[in-house]
């Protein structure tokens, strides 16, 4: 459990601690200076550049302080949600950070809407050159501007608003217990530790797990649907007072943050759906080696049943398994992983206030990664940790660059994820010696593949059925419910036994407050990733320059200018999305066949 747990005092010797206190305080007095700065300006802003600058420098210096408490207090919550101490602090922190944002309204408005030639005086500044691509960004978004004020009372709001419905859901869900009701014993467990269970080698196991985090959210479904109807209800509200001047949706947000057009996202589920029916192949052929006709709800995180090592591997061991298929990309990959491994930096342990779930977060003043999870010895716990190192192999990276450009959106940070986990499926495979041993290490694949093909584009129809509702009146949990079976339905068809019905609920990615849409950039980023993957061979020993030239460039440009730079090709095309869904139901053939045998 020591060697599980990860290391964070580097930062803080704890949120207690003089160091912390001392580090609030500077930062406090920068938002204070901040703010009698940005008060100070006169008309016209024009002829203010160096006041500009320098409130624009000394905000992205509070940033990053800012970011690194609140990541601090983060990790502390995620692995004890009972820590209120912990809680009240980042309320602080995001009170501190929030002032900081109202602010900096006057300043932000001005520079997405000044002229192009004051636009480039500002950013003459060294340490605001790098920042170019996002403050473009920005000014696309001047048609939704509102004015100082109402910008500024939004912002006041959005803690104790909006943002408290997401932490709401994080304290309900980390305090809550699962009762385990086994045929001869009852056990009480937290989220965390009964959604790991889900990923049991026993169908007795699963079926319980899930069963017990069924009954767990049944008893708060009303607060859950409360959550996601108040979350659903600001975004609306908010976008009606941004429609001023042009109309803007409720997808527009989480596109924008994606760094993709609506073309884009239209392309890729459209070629999704046209493949429908050869991506359902896979949970039947998960089914078939199961002994079923069909999968249960309780089965689609399922290790496989069929294996040449029926015991759970060790932490240690999936470490190990991770390094050497990461070691046959480049020496870098492995090596990354034995560093994280050896600095503690990995938080993987099985604990009772442990929230649900897995990430990567990371410390923006030592520019050092951090992975969480809770590991039990399962493939799916190997694949997540490999998923999770990739994305600290991402920042990794980038770490010498100007932190501006290292702000990746979600479609392209899961690039690194899903490659990670790609390779470490591949490479287990190729070493696959008996049919037993090829279908342990293909069912990761096959399972992913059902998931980025079929469960994700349930969790987008979800959603948007809700959003179009949620825009009339607040839809009850009854209907929530009724909008997941319909979804999953159109998606899953005839390969489930029963649809989870209750995902709207279980599923963190609704109720995250920073975003709404949280899921297709999964799909994108598994297929995209599919499409770096194979130029692998064709790449050979170039490819490595390539895939690190990528990765750095995720935080600086749009995902099409992307994807044309680096491979040549109109992701705002199904064509380009077709050729990677090709490659994947290669994969499904050969598994059915193994299936089969």
């Amino acid at each position: 459990m020591e060697k599980m747990a990860w290391n964070i005092e580097s930062e803080y010797p704890s949120y207690n601690s003089v160091e912390f206190q001392n580090e609030f305080d500077l930062t406090k007095s920068q938002v204070d200076q901040i703010e009698k700065d940005v008060k100070a300006l006169r008309e016209p802003l024009d002829a203010q550049v160096e006041s500009i600058q320098k409130i624009l420098v000394s905000a992205d210096q509070a940033q990053v302080l800012l970011a690194n408490m609140s990541t601090y207090l983060m990790c502390h919550l995620s692995v004890d949600s009972s820590l209120n101490e912990a809680q009240a602090k980042k309320s602080e922190v995001s009170d501190l950070m929030s002032r900081m944002f109202q602010a900096l309204v006057p300043v932000n408005n001005f520079v997405k809407a000044c002229s192009d030639e004051t636009l480039k005086k500002i950013l003459s500044h060294p340490e605001l050159v790098a920042s170019d691509f996002l403050w473009a960004e920005k000014r696309s978004l001047k048609p939704f501007m509102l004015s100082d004020g109402e910008e500024t009372l939004l912002q006041a709001i959005s803690t104790p608003g909006l943002h408290a419905w997401g932490e709401l859901y994080g304290k309900l869900s980390g305090s809550m217990r699962c009762e385990l009701k086994y045929p001869d014993r009852t056990e009480t467990v937290g989220l965390a530790q009964a959604a790991a269970l889900t990923r049991s080698q026993e169908e007795s196991t699963r079926r319980v797990a899930w069963s017990s985090i069924q009954q767990a959210w049944t008893v708060h479904k009303e607060s859950a649907a409360a959550i996601l109807n108040a979350l659903a209800g600001w975004r609306h509200e908010e976008n009606k007072k941004r429609s001023h001047t042009e109309k803007t949706h409720y997808l527009d947000q989480s596109l924008f943050y994606s760094r993709i057009t609506r073309d884009t996202l239209e392309a890729m589920l459209s070629a999704c759906y046209d493949n429908v029916e050869q991506s359902r192949k896979a949970p039947l052929a998960m089914a078939k080696l199961m002994g079923k006709k069909v999968l249960d709800p309780w089965d689609l995180l399922a290790q496989s049943p069929i294996s040449a090592s029926k015991k759970e591997r060790s932490y240690e061991e999936g470490l190990g398994m991770i390094k050497e298929a990461f070691a046959q990309a480049d020496s870098s990959m492995s090596d990354f992983v034995g560093m994280m491994a050896d600095k503690s930096w990995i938080e993987a342990r099985v604990l009772p206030n442990k929230r649900n779930g897995a990430y990567c977060t990371g410390f923006q003043k030592r520019r050092e990664p951090r992975v969480f999870m809770t590991y039990m010895g399962s493939n799916s716990d190997i694949s997540t940790l490999a998923h999770e190192l990739g994305h600290a192999y991402h920042s990794w990276v980038m770490r010498d660059m100007p932190r501006a450009q290292t702000r990746y959106p979600m479609t392209l940070a899961e690039t690194a994820s899903i490659f990670s986990e790609t390779l470490l499926h591949d490479v287990l495979l190729e070493k696959a010696q008996t049919r037993e041993e090829k279908i342990e290490f293909a069912w990761g694949e096959i399972e992913g593949a059902a998931s980025f093909l079929l469960n994700i584009p349930a969790r987008f129809d979800f959603e948007k059925s809700f959003y179009d509702k949620r825009e009339k009146r607040t839809v009850s949990s009854d209907e929530l419910t009724q909008l997941t079976d319909e979804a999953w339905t159109k998606w899953y068809g005839p390969t489930l036994s029963a649809n989870d019905k209750m995902f709207w609920a279980t599923k963190l990615h609704f109720a995250m407050s920073g975003i709404s849409f949280y899921n297709y950039p999964y799909t994108f980023g598994y297929l995209f990733s599919m499409s770096v993957y194979a130029r692998r061979q064709e790449l050979g020993k170039d490819f490595m320059k390539t895939y690190i030239n990528i990765l750095r460039d995720t935080g600086r440009m749009s995902a099409e200018d992307l994807v044309q730079k680096h491979l040549g090709e109109d992701i705002r095309r199904p064509e380009f999305w077709k050729k990677s869904i090709a490659v994947i139901n290669r994969k499904i053939s050969d598994f059915e066949k193994l299936a089969l045998s």
